[in-house]
């Protein structure tokens, strides 16, 4: 491995170093119940690791498809310490009830190390709380199978009951109440088509044509025109 290797490394190593730091600091506060403080020291943990992910500079020389990609151990926990960042963050978001923002945190943590059991509970936690039971229900299976007898996870399928049993109520009510303005529409519209058809049938005042009497028999015409000899 080269000088400039091994000088990577090591300035990787020292930025893996600070941001375990600023995690720590993070981890403080949010015992102390101060959640934006965590937030600000999480965000601070992951500014140390920007750009480290996947660095080329952890890739060990090779030649090119002759043989397996080797593990960098560096790199390894640089990929660990950021799912860790990630899952505290959605952590602190969950307490705040930033339901979408934790699961996409979660989702981060996932993708940096999809073993991340507490990054998987976390995001069932926010999609609970979100109304997103199907994807919750998807969190809370892996979870059962890697964690049959965990009490968190049970307490968790609990929650999820409760919220299926809400929504399910809700729905019941909207269509309740959709059937009810429904059957008011239709009462209304029976209730003046019956109007209409009454006014029909009603017998009207009108006079029969050969009961009209105003217009004047003909000797009874008054000529105003003047006579001839009258006129000047």
């Amino acid at each position: 491995m080269s000088t400039n290797t091994n000088a990577n490394s090591a300035a990787n190593e020292e930025k893996l170093a600070a941001s375990k730091l600023e995690k720590d600091k993070g981890n403080e506060f949010f015992k102390a119940g101060d959640i934006s403080e965590a937030l600000r020291h999480y965000h601070q943990a992951l500014f140390h690791l920007h750009g480290l992910q996947n660095n080329k500079s952890f890739a060990i020389f090779r030649k090119e498809q002759e043989e397996e990609p080797k593990t960098d151990p560096l790199q390894e926990e640089i990929m660990k310490t950021t799912s860790v960042i990630y899952s505290n963050m959605s952590a602190c978001l969950i307490k705040k009830e930033k339901w979408s923002r934790a699961i996409e945190c979660a989702d981060k943590a996932l993708k940096s190390d999809p073993d991340n059991t507490k990054a998987l509970f976390r995001r069932a936690q926010a999609y609970i709380s979100d109304g997103n039971t199907t994807r919750a229900r998807q969190d809370l299976e892996k979870l059962t199978e890697k964690n049959p007898d965990d009490p968190s996870v049970k307490r968790e399928w609990l929650r999820l009951k409760q919220k299926d049993k809400e929504q399910d109520q809700k729905q019941r009510k909207e269509l309740a109440g959709m059937f009810d303005r429904m059957k008011k529409l239709d009462e209304k519209e029976e209730k003046t088509g019956k109007a209409k058809k009454q006014t029909a049938n009603e017998p009207t005042n009108e006079p029969k044509i050969s009961e009209i009497t105003d217009e004047p028999k003909i000797s009874e015409v008054v000529e105003d025109e003047p006579k001839i000899s009258e006129i000047e």
